[in-house]
């Protein structure tokens, strides 16, 4: 599980997809850089834990090479909008549309995300290991 602030990914990436990529990308393997040219060297002092979620961080990032930036991102902020105590509570992964921040326009085209029944699914959330191997 990854514990994350989307607000401040967002500001530190000033908006840049990709660098909020390369952010993620180094929370999640927990990355240390090699100096000071390092491109994760500039974020490596800040600390981006917070009360955002990922349960599976790790094959999100695994399978990372199938989606764009923008579709990482936009997983990125709308798992962000999810309250946290309705995973400890029930194991709550999905976003209900009425909670959600933004219009269906800035999501409808990401392969990352699906409606169902009112709710926002995540891909790599609801998956075991099993399934997606």
């Amino acid at each position: 599980m990854l514990l994350y602030d989307w607000n401040k990914i967002f500001e530190t990436a000033q908006g840049s997809p990709l660098v909020v990529f390369i952010i993620f990308k180094m929370l999640v393997t927990k990355a240390v850089p090699e100096n000071k040219y390092d491109r994760i060297y500039k974020f490596s002092n800040t600390n981006f834990s917070g009360k955002s979620f990922l349960v599976h961080p790790d094959l999100l990032l695994h399978y990372s090479y199938k989606y764009s930036y923008r579709e990482i991102a936009q997983y990125l902020a709308l798992a962000a909008m999810r309250p946290y105590v309705d995973y400890i509570t029930a194991g709550e992964t999905t976003l209900d549309v009425l909670l959600c921040e933004v219009s269906p326009e800035f999501y409808e085209d990401n392969s990352l995300l699906y409606i169902d029944k009112g709710k926002i699914h995540f891909l790599y959330e609801e998956a075991t290991q099993e399934i997606i191997h």
